[in-house]
């Protein structure tokens, strides 16, 4: 399986990455290289695993070949430190980020971003804040005290934890994956949000908005307008429920006040 951060070393020494791209088939095409010869190797694959996000030093420098080019020992030094130098490129430790339209990105410390239209985030850890992530924007791995305001569009969040907050999800945008103490406020339009564990909680749920799947001390709070919850379990709780909205799928020792039981709908077994 191919990871964050990939890479084609060519006999000459260049390295091709893509900002986009974790695949080494998907490198080959983008590039349009030889790959069809199997006396030639034209190019190796090589990935940059990281360990401490912060730290390219720590990340881990991997050929991902069966056996090295004849080739390899004259150019893997070099292409080594060029992807750590382009890796270490990618994190934002401090300072405000005004826009951000392409690329990959890794936002530590006390780095704020403004708005983020398109590209790929993909990791956010400490006090970084993110505010306005729209469009089709990515962000993957939010822990720590970060926060991120403001997700609307298609934009997708992968991975909320710790006592990190997310305020303002809206229209089509999805997250998934909530656990430890994460909170998330305002979920409205058609977003989706799945998985929600631990001791996460969700605030202010309404409009056509979904969530799937919520369970261990999960607390889900004022859901209303056609607003729906699917899969609740273990001792996840649920308060505040009106309108249209509706719950289905309740199991475990699932606690709902007395609002949230009178919008749980029965479904034949």
């Amino acid at each position: 399986m191919c990871n964050f951060l990939s890479g084609l070393v060519l006999r000459n020494g260049d390295i091709l990455t893509h900002p986009m791209l974790d695949g080494h088939a998907d490198l080959v095409t983008h590039f349009n290289l030889p790959d069809t010869d199997a006396y030639v190797q034209h190019f190796a694959k090589v990935e940059l695993r990281p360990v401490d996000w912060g730290d390219v030093a720590t990340w881990e420098w991997h050929l991902d070949e069966q056996a090295a080019p004849s080739w390899w020992d004259d150019v893997a030094g070099g292409a080594e430190a060029e992807l750590r130098a382009r890796a270490a490129r990618m994190i934002l430790r401090e300072g405000e980020h005004r826009l951000i339209v392409d690329g990959s990105w890794i936002v530590l410390g006390t780095a704020v971003v403004r708005d983020v239209r398109a590209g790929r985030i993909l990791h956010v850890q400490d006090s970084a804040q993110i505010h306005d992530v729209q469009d089709s924007a990515q962000i993957h791995d939010v822990r720590d005290s970060a926060q991120i305001h403001d997700v609307w569009g298609h934009a997708q969040i992968h991975g909320v934890w710790g006592h990190a907050q997310i305020h303002d999800v809206q229209d089509s945008a999805q997250i998934h994956d909530v656990r430890d103490s994460a909170r998330i406020h305002g979920v409205w339009g058609r977003a989706q949000i799945r998985g929600v564990q631990d001791s996460a909680q969700i605030h202010d749920v309404w409009g056509h908005a979904r969530i799937h799947g919520v369970w261990g001390h999960a607390q889900i709070h004022d859901v209303w307008g056609r607003a729906q919850i699917h899969g609740v379990q273990d001792s996840a709780q649920i308060y505040g429920v009106e309108d249209s909205a509706q719950i289905y799928g309740v199991g475990g020792r699932a606690q709902l006040d007395a609002s949230a039981k009178a919008h749980v709908v029965k479904t034949d077994a």
